[in-house]
């Protein structure tokens, strides 16, 4: 009998470590709101009505664990925070990245997935690399090719009239004998070659043979540094990889995104669009020169409705990360961030990932 009573002793202290995270009553008598910002690949709206997306399907499972009631409703991003703000809904899922404006408004679960805000330009303004990128490079390039030669011909040409008097006098194989011979010289001690086998031998041609090699070193110096800035300007102005490429930019960014609150903290100027669909068409067309939003947004628009029309910055603006959006003080947090840290460890978690944003 005390073997029996002990039992169910251990038996009640046990349970509530057994137990699944509980819900309060509140939500276990009504389907719960739940709002969709329809923004592929999180938040999916399929033309028959029914939802999907990596979000949507985090939430499905958490709700089956939980047993939770919920009825989906369709809304941008202004209308799930301020719906979570009023208690007209309960939930929020989609391409929602935490930033420090959307915490200030509502609540969020763990985070989730690790997201960042980027910049996409057209593919075909790369492609077109000659005209874009290389043809500015190779004019300015030719312009200091152009200025050193004609400091070699001026170098020649003097050390050949210097030396003409004294070849008559003194000759020999070795002299400079003419204007060919006179612009092998500077070529060759230039570039440190050297030869030997063409060499002033009169006293001012050997003084100017001194005064030409210095000359040469800090001409050499002077070009290669010339040439790397050349090369590095034109890069820079081939694409738009960084915040201050932005600010010599035309950008676009879609209306209440973390791309947009980014411009603004930054005080970028930029153009707005009702979605990164409409910003990115704009884009195509050259109306502006690249867009800021989500990159695992821009790289599932890239990869299932553009076609590689897109080519993604790889380096990030602001690294983020996607979570639920709830309301302030929801007592549904602690339930979901229990099921939440569970289900994000676990193969199918992983799958789906793959399933909408692909190896990397």
């Amino acid at each position: 009998m005390i073997r029996f009573v002990l039992l169910l002793v251990f038996m009640g202290m046990l349970q509530p470590l057994l137990a699944g995270p509980e819900v309060p009553e509140t939500f276990q008598n009504r389907p719960l709101q739940v709002a969709v910002y329809d923004a592929p690949p999180f938040g999916l709206v399929y033309p028959d009505s029914t939802f999907g997306g990596l979000m949507v399907e985090l939430w499905e499972t958490i709700a089956e664990d939980l047993y939770l009631e919920y009825e989906y409703v369709i809304t941008d991003m202004d209308g799930l925070l301020s719906g979570l703000q009023n208690g007209q809904y309960d939930v929020g899922l989609g391409a929602i990245s935490i930033t420090p404006k959307r915490e200030r408004l509502v609540d969020f679960s763990q985070a989730v997935n690790p997201s960042g805000t980027g910049i996409a330009v057209a593919a075909d303004s790369l492609q077109n690399s000659f005209r874009s990128y290389w043809k500015p490079i190779l004019i300015s390039l030719f312009e200091l090719i152009g200025f050193l030669l004609l400091v070699l011909l001026l170098s020649g040409t003097i050390v050949w009239w210097v030396e003409r008097k004294y070849n008559e006098t003194h000759p020999s194989e070795r002299n400079i004998q003419g204007l060919s011979d006179g612009l092998w010289w500077s070529a060759v001690t230039m570039t440190t070659v050297g030869y030997g086998d063409k060499v002033p031998n009169s006293r001012i041609g050997k003084i100017l043979g001194i005064v030409w090699i210095f000359t040469s070193i800090i001409l050499l110096s002077l070009f290669t540094a010339n040439a790397s800035a050349i090369m590095t300007a034109g890069r820079i102005e081939s694409q738009i990889t960084s915040e201050d490429h932005l600010r010599r930019a035309r950008v676009g960014a879609s209306a209440k995104s973390s791309g947009e609150e980014f411009l603004i903290r930054e005080h970028i100027t930029y153009q707005s669009f009702d979605s990164v669909e409409e910003a990115i068409e704009a884009m195509l067309k050259g109306e502006i020169d690249c867009v800021v939003s989500n990159v695992p947004v821009l790289k599932y628009l890239n990869n299932t409705t553009y076609y590689k029309e897109l080519a993604i910055a790889p380096q990030l603006l602001l690294k983020n990360n996607m979570g639920i959006a709830l309301p302030d003080d929801s007592p549904l947090r602690e339930a979901i961030d229990q099921v939440l840290l569970q289900r994000i460890t676990e193969p199918r978690w992983q799958k789906a990932v793959y399933k909408y944003l692909g190896s990397d």
